[in-house]
C-alpha cells in the first residue's frame, strides 16, 4: 500500500514506537551508570565511617543513635541513613534525566520524520504547481512523477490529461482561426472584385452581377451561422425543443427537403423502416437537421444514377437512423477526424461544393444534446460510408 493515508499513519506509528524504543534505551543506559555511582559513593562513605568508628571511644552506649534498616533490620548510623538519602535523589534524578534525554531524543526524530514526509508529499505537489504556472504560460508539456503516493501519482495522470486536452484546445483554438480566415476570404475576395469591377465601369451593373454579389454574401451569412451554432453546440447552450415524434416522419421531412438536388443529381433516396412507427423524445427541427445534413453529404460523396439508402429501426432503449452511400467512401487515417470542425476527406473541395465543414459538428453535437451518438462507418476509398444516429427511445 502506497496511499497517503496510509503513509501518514506509518509515519506516527514509526515515531510512537522510536519514542518508546528510546525511552527504554535511555533508562538503560543512565540508570546502571548512576546505580554505579551511588555504589562507589556508598563504599567511600562506610570506609569513611569505619575508620572514624575506630579511631574515637563512643562514651555513650555503643548502639546510640544507630537505627535499624527498613528492609533487613540492620543497623545504620545517621549519617547513613542521610548517605541514603542523598542516593535516593541522585536516582530520582538520574530516572529525569533519563526521560528528558529520551524525550529530547524523540522529538528530533519526530521533527526528522515528520520532515522527510512532508518532503516526500510535497515535492511532487511542488512540480505540479510549477507545471501548472507553466501551462498557464502557454507551455503545454505533461509532467513525469514517478515517486510519491498512489494519489500524488494518479493527481499527476489526471493533470498530464489536463495538459493534453487543453494543448488541443489550443490548437483548435487556432486551427479554427485560420479555417475561418480561409472560408472568409473566397467570398470577400469576389465581393471586392466585384465592387471594384462597378466603380471602375469594367463589368456591367446588370441583374447576373448583382445576383453573384448576394450569392456570395449569402455564403458568409450562412458560415456566420453554422459558426454561431457550433459554438453553442460546443458549450452545450443549444435551444431544444423536445416533443414526442416519429422518426418515420422526420425523415421523411428531410427527404422531401432534399428532393431537388437529389433529382438533379440523379441520385435515388431509398428509404426503409423496420417497424410501423419508431417514436422518440426530441427537437424535431433539430433531427430533421441533422439527417438532412447527412443526406446533402451523402449526395456529394455520391455518382449519379448511384443510390441512398436510408434505413430506422428501434429496440428497447434506442432509435437509429442510418444514411448509407456508396461513394468516395472514407479512408482510415481519415474517419476518426470526420466530425472535425472544417475537417475534409477531400481538401481539393471547395466550399460551394462541400459545405463549411462544420455540419457534421453540429450534427454530432445535436445528438449528444438528446443523449444519442453519431458514429460513421467506411471500409475504405471507393466503398462509400454509412453514418448512424442513434438516440433514446420515448417508451412513455
Amino acid at each position: 500500500m502506497n496511499s497517503l493515508r496510509f503513509r501518514i499513519l506509518r509515519s506516527h506509528l514509526l515515531v510512537i514506537v522510536l519514542t518508546m524504543l528510546l525511552f527504554i534505551l535511555s533508562v538503560m543506559l543512565i540508570t546502571p551508570r548512576v546505580h554505579n555511582r551511588m555504589l562507589r559513593d556508598a563504599e567511600a562513605s562506610y570506609r569513611a565511617d569505619a575508620d572514624t568508628d575506630e579511631q574515637s571511644e563512643r562514651a555513650n552506649d555503643p548502639n546510640d543513635g544507630v537505627k535499624p534498616f527498613p528492609e533487613s533490620g540492620l543497623p545504620v548510623s545517621p549519617g547513613m541513613m542521610n548517605d541514603l538519602r542523598r542516593f535516593e535523589n541522585i536516582y530520582r534524578n538520574a530516572v529525569v534525566m533519563a526521560i528528558v534525554i529520551s524525550g529530547t531524543l524523540a522529538t528530533i526524530v519526530a521533527i526528522v520524520v515528520s520532515v522527510t514526509v512532508a518532503r516526500v508529499i510535497a515535492l511532487p505537489i511542488g512540480r505540479l504547481i510549477t507545471a501548472s504556472r507553466r501551462i498557464a504560460g502557454g507551455n503545454f508539456q505533461p509532467i513525469d512523477i514517478h515517486s510519491g503516493t498512489d494519489e500524488i501519482q494518479a493527481l499527476a495522470v489526471q493533470f498530464n490529461h489536463m495538459a493534453t486536452a487543453l494543448k488541443d484546445a489550443e490548437q483548435r483554438r487556432a486551427a479554427l482561426i485560420g479555417d475561418v480566415a480561409h472560408e472568409l476570404r473566397t467570398p470577400l475576395a469576389s465581393i471586392g472584385g466585384y465592387a471594384e469591377g462597378l466603380i471602375d465601369g469594367v463589368v456591367v451593373p446588370n441583374e447576373k452581377t448583382y445576383a453573384i454579389i448576394r450569392d456570395e454574401a449569402a455564403r458568409m451569412q450562412r458560415l456566420v451561422d453554422d459558426l454561431t451554432a457550433l459554438s453553442r453546440a460546443e458549450a452545450g447552450t443549444l435551444t431544444l425543443y423536445p416533443a414526442t415524434v416519429d422518426m418515420h416522419d422526420l425523415v421523411g421531412r428531410a427527404v422531401a427537403l432534399l428532393d431537388g438536388k437529389t433529382t438533379e443529381a440523379q441520385i435515388t433516396v431509398d428509404v426503409t423502416h423496420q417497424h410501423t412507427s419508431e417514436p422518440l423524445l426530441a427537437d424535431a427541427d433539430r433531427i430533421v437537421q441533422v439527417v438532412l445534413n447527412l443526406l446533402t453529404n451523402a449526395v456529394r460523396a455520391s455518382a449519379p444514377h448511384s443510390v441512398i439508402h436510408v434505413a430506422t429501426g428501434h429496440d428497447a432503449q434506442s432509435v437509429w437512423c442510418t444514411v448509407t452511400d456508396t461513394g468516395i467512401g472514407i479512408d482510415a487515417t481519415h474517419i476518426q477526424h470526420v466530425f472535425e470542425r472544417f475537417y475534409r476527406v477531400d481538401p481539393s473541395r471547395a466550399r460551394s461544393t462541400g459545405g463549411s465543414g462544420v455540419g457534421l459538428t453540429i450534427s454530432r453535437a445535436i445528438c449528444e444534446a438528446h443523449g444519442g451518438t453519431l458514429t460513421v462507418r467506411s471500409d475504405g476509398l471507393g466503398m462509400g460510408a454509412t453514418f448512424t444516429m442513434t438516440l433514446p427511445r420515448d417508451v412513455a
